[in-house]
């Protein structure tokens, strides 16, 4: 099993951690740690769950919608388990109803900033590293799977320093590459971004406390499916900042309805328990995720192969199940 040492918080060695982050909303880093989670469970990983958003709460309420949707259909769906922050235990489905009900309550009751917007929930950074050092010591996880907020929050920037695996996914736009590069025109050739020069510290002060590098990957996602000059011009951009940077490029997904749509079922394409009429869609988004897992390199190619191979009979055994519990109703 893979280590990592957490630099500056005295902390034990932990399983391998993986943390999706992003400084920009809407690149979707949520569903990359929803797949990433699922295609390691798959693989006969045991893998624990954080939740830093606490704002919006996706993962957690994916999660939530695959507790309830096992239970009204009878299946087993693979969970993590998922560690919503300042409590101790990981939370099964109905636990989690009561976390999110809670947080929406403190939500309205919430005070406003004195220029009048409400003010947002944040997780206690202390909290955040008791439960990972309890993780560590309990020794019953292979990687830990950490979703982050939008923005450039402090706890956020801890999770990225505590990366062995660092996932930021952007929007295949040069709009959307600005949190990685400060686009202007006076440079004469394109510079790092505030944030990603922050992370860059943030790493590179992880490798001097603790000699591991984290294998810093940017996923492309919602790139076109005909090459045009935007893709083209993103391609070169990334290929200038990695070199000042070090993270590696990998492709991601394509927009696909599917993703959302499967979303309050807590279903991911690769499972077997689809929703009726969805097959077409979901296989070739899950080809898409097949593809990213084996780019990140996290799962044993092997490994891998054995679990993608396995997806497809448990496919066509639920459908047939749906078929035949639809004749006899």
């Amino acid at each position: 099993m893979r280590t990592s040492i957490v630099p500056s918080c005295g902390m034990e060695l932990l399983p391998h951690v993986v943390v999706v982050g992003n400084q920009k909303g809407g690149s979707g880093k949520s569903t990359f740690a929803i797949h990433i989670i699922v295609a390691l469970l798959k693989a006969g990983k045991r893998v624990a769950s954080f939740d830093l958003d606490l704002n919006q709460l996706t993962l957690t309420r994916f999660l939530g919608n695959r507790f309830e949707w096992g239970r009204e259909h009878a299946l087993k769906l693979d969970s993590p388990d998922h560690y919503p922050v300042g409590e101790e235990r990981p939370y099964d489905g109905t636990h989690l109803r009561g976390f999110i009900s809670k947080l929406k309550k403190i939500g309205r009751t919430q005070s406003r900033d004195s220029d009048g917007s409400v003010s947002s929930h944040s997780a206690d950074p202390k909290q955040f590293i008791t439960q990972l050092k309890k993780i560590a010591r309990a020794r019953e996880h292979d990687f830990i799977v950490i979703d982050t907020p939008g923005g450039l929050q402090h706890l956020s920037l801890i999770a990225h320093g505590m990366a062995d695996t660092l996932i930021t996914p952007i929007n295949d736009s040069l709009i959307d590459l600005d949190v990685l590069v400060a686009m202007e025109r006076s440079h004469l050739k394109p510079q790092p971004s505030a944030y990603a020069k922050t992370v860059g510290d943030a790493l590179e002060a992880r490798r001097k406390v603790s000699g591991r590098a984290t294998d810093w990957i940017v996923v492309r996602n919602r790139m076109e499916l005909i090459a045009s000059s935007n893709q083209r011009r993103v391609g070169q951009v990334l290929d200038v900042v990695r070199r000042t940077l070090g993270f590696r490029v990998a492709r991601g997904l394509l927009e696909r309805s599917v993703y959302r749509e499967f979303f309050a079922a807590g279903l991911t394409v690769l499972d077997p328990a689809e929703k009726p009429n969805a097959e077409p869609a979901s296989s070739f988004a899950r080809l898409d995720v097949e593809n990213l897992i084996r780019e990140i390199g996290l799962v044993e190619d092997h490994r891998l192969e054995d679990t993608l191979n396995e997806i497809e009979p448990e496919m066509a055994q639920a459908k047939q199940t749906r078929t035949r519990t639809r004749i006899t109703s």
